[in-house]
């Protein structure tokens, strides 16, 4: 099991440690398909919500709460992974950089 340096970090190293992260080659692009990925949530949830609102002022069928139901657990898992992502990658940059040792 790695340290986790990232989250035992102060405020100052964590956003310092991101930024300089995110500026290296594979960091941007994994940005921007990070930031695709929160799109996706995103979307997720709202159709999620459109769902719901749309079946409880129509038909109020169950079938359409369950599927909404699990349209929110995977916006939901979306966005954990994300997070997940991001704390991995930039513990790895700052366990590997000798700046922060």
């Amino acid at each position: 099991m790695p340290k986790n340096k990232y989250q035992r970090a102060s405020k100052e190293i964590k956003r310092k440690a991101r930024n300089e992260y995110f500026k290296t080659e594979f960091g941007n692009s994994l940005k921007k398909r990070l930031n695709r990925l929160l799109i996706y949530s995103v979307l997720l949830l709202g159709f999620a919500i459109y769902l719901i609102i749309d079946n409880i002022l129509g038909n109020n069928n169950v079938s359409v709460y369950v599927f909404a139901s699990f349209l929110v657990a995977f916006a939901g898992l979306f966005a954990w992974g994300r997070h997940y992502i991001i704390v991995r990658n930039i513990n790895d940059y700052m366990l590997s950089n000798k700046r922060y040792k």
